[in-house]
């Protein structure tokens, strides 16, 4: 697969079978990072969302938003409009900060069944944040996790629907195990989870990453 400068992430609340439909039009033209019905999506944050989601893959934003305009978004317009966002993808040589994992500095870790992490919010208290991230970062390239998007300034674009959060993120895991547990384990729920409770509000689901076989060259 070609690089990733983009991504497009879709939501809706459309009956299934409009999803599905708007699914397969959108997976035969472009290629799909990762899809979940409604009933495949797990929540991990008391308080998230649950919604039909996408995440589409690009070379940059130019032609992810013009992918956007030949969507059939109609099919999924009831019953409300869905959120599209538009983000940047975390380039191939990663990010200035070598503390935060990235395809560029995580050793491989043999996959089975990856699933990628969505996480979005807003938090007021960036040292007490910084301490958070210091607990999870490390934890992340042990268990061989790494961000795909990283976006902690607002270049999110909203091309549909309302959004209005300061932090978001997409990591990806060579498991849904391990995800899971690292979500449950001890240090994250005991340590860094106190961290950022009473200073920020998240929402954080887990979807499946398309298979790598799936996954068509970008157009």
């Amino acid at each position: 697969m070609a690089d990733v400068g983009a991504y497009l992430v879709i939501r809706s609340h459309a009956p299934d079978a409009a999803f599905r439909e708007f699914r397969d039009a959108v997976s035969a033209r472009y290629p799909l990072e990762g899809t979940a019905r409604l009933h495949e999506v797990s929540l991990l944050e008391p308080g998230s969302v649950a919604a039909h989601t996408m995440v589409v893959a690009f070379a940059d934003r130019e032609a992810a938003r013009a992918a956007y305009t030949e969507m059939p978004v109609g099919l999924i317009g009831q019953p409300s409009p869905p959120l599209v966002l538009l983000t940047g993808a975390v380039p191939p040589e990663g990010l200035p900060d070598p503390a935060i994992p990235t395809r560029a500095n995580v050793a491989p870790v043999k996959a089975d069944g990856p699933v990628l992490m969505i996480i979005e919010g807003t938090a007021s208290d960036q040292v007490r944040m910084e301490r958070y991230r210091n607990i999870l970062l490390p934890m992340m390239f042990d268990l061989g996790s790494y961000y795909v998007v990283f976006d902690l300034g607002g270049s999110v674009e909203v091309l549909a629907g309302a959004w209005d959060e300061a932090i978001f993120a997409i990591s990806r895991w060579p498991s849904r195990s391990a995800a899971e547990s690292f979500w449950l384990s001890s240090r994250y729920q005991n340590d860094a989870i106190p961290l950022r409770l009473s200073v920020g509000r998240f929402e954080v689901a887990l979807i499946p990453e398309t298979p790598a076989e799936m996954k068509d060259l970008l157009p």
